[in-house]
């Protein structure tokens, strides 16, 4: 790819997003794996495949001999940030709607019947941004299909309004060049191959390529701070 493939993705917001920011190369793989029928649901201790066998339009190169998308984390323009909780109960009032053998004990701590008051996080956010080194026109027509983003998207979070994608003149996929140094754009594993003098970072532990939360994923890394 060239440097017309360098673009930045933004996904503009109708309504709070709740829970983590997505990485656009997790929803490219997502909606990749849909078309393809090869989205399968796996938990998370089940093993995963082998990094690499969803094709999608990003780039993707190696670094400390793991493959890994040149797409940047999420950067979400200033927000507001609060708390919400949701929840669910029985009401005692209807417990008539009940069929007449569940009727003779309902338990409310665990089951389908579990009551529950959960704390959320929720962030007024306007856009979000991602740059990556890509093929404009197949990122949005993937995207086309993605209409909420986030956690409890049901419940009506993370409304996306449209996607705009647009060419850039560097590249700002892993590294963004400032003042002080390269900035860490993205997590990145822990190895040798990091540029010297390299700013904006954390050692951490945890996933540099979708799915994000699955523990095979897990290894040594660096995350932008």
């Amino acid at each position: 790819m060239n440097r017309d493939s360098y673009i930045k993705v933004t996904a503009y917001m109708l309504s709070p997003i709740a829970g983590e920011l997505p990485f656009l190369d997790a929803l490219l793989e997502y909606e990749m794996a849909l078309h393809e029928g090869k989205a399968v649901k796996i938990r998370r201790w089940e093993r995963m495949p082998e990094y690499g066998e969803i094709h999608i339009p990003v780039l993707r190169r190696r670094i400390g001999d793991v493959l890994v998308p040149c797409c940047s984390a999420p950067i979400a323009a200033s927000s507001t940030e609060y708390v919400e909780r949701f929840g669910k109960r029985l009401s005692v009032e209807r417990a008539g709607l009940l069929a007449d053998k569940s009727r003779t004990v309902v338990s409310m701590s665990s089951g389908y019947l579990k009551a529950y008051h959960l704390p959320l996080r929720v962030r007024n956010i306007s856009k979000i941004v991602w740059f990556a080194v890509a093929e404009r026109k197949p990122v949005l027509s993937l995207l086309r299909s993605v209409h909420s983003l986030g956690h409890n998207r049901g419940m009506g979070y993370g409304r996306v309004a449209h996607w705009e994608a647009e060419r850039v003149d560097e590249d700002f996929s892993w590294f963004a060049s400032s003042p002080a140094g390269l900035v860490l754009m993205r997590p990145l594993p822990w190895c040798a191959e990091l540029p010297s003098g390299l700013i904006g970072w954390r050692r951490d532990f945890g996933a540099v390529q979708p799915p994000m939360w699955h523990p095979d994923r897990y290894m040594e890394r660096v995350v932008p701070c």
